[in-house]
């Protein structure tokens, strides 16, 4: 799927590539209920709580299957996605969605295929990880 930021973002493409090539995959039972609505291309409020299901499920994931406190999780504007395409917004809600897959127990697969890609892409991929982790992790330490 090859589309700009703002083309996913207002086609849906961002989460249908979400459910089926990462969160799905990487813990199918947590994330079976995933399923986005169809032909939201002119209604942001479609477009809206399909992300708000899969952001809900994404924190969900962190909170309850990693442990991770919520407070720490990187907020992500839905609104500004669904409606503006917010790249920023779409970036972070991505960075989530990588870093649940590549800390999941199915994370070989993830890994694989990062590591087939070339070495900028393996590189940005890996900065945008950390840069989740390191967000949670300065929080957990009381540092914002």
């Amino acid at each position: 799927m090859s589309f700009s930021i703002s083309e996913a973002a207002k086609s849906d493409a961002f989460v249908e590539w979400a459910i089926t090539n990462n969160v799905a995959t990487s813990d199918p039972t947590w994330f079976k209920t995933l399923t986005p609505a169809t032909d939201t291309s002119d209604n942001w409020m479609i477009r809206f709580n399909n992300l708000k299901k899969l952001h809900k499920l994404v924190i969900r994931y962190y909170e309850e299957i990693m442990g991770q406190d919520i407070e720490c999780i990187p907020v992500v504007n839905l609104n500004a996605i669904a409606k503006d395409a917010d790249a920023k917004d779409l970036l972070r809600l991505c960075q989530l969605v990588v870093a649940v897959a590549v800390q999941s127990e199915n994370n070989n697969m993830y890994i694989e295929m990062i590591q087939s890609l070339t070495q900028k892409s393996q590189h940005a991929l890996m900065v945008s990880i950390e840069e989740v982790c390191m967000m949670i992790n300065l929080c957990r330490w009381g540092i914002h």
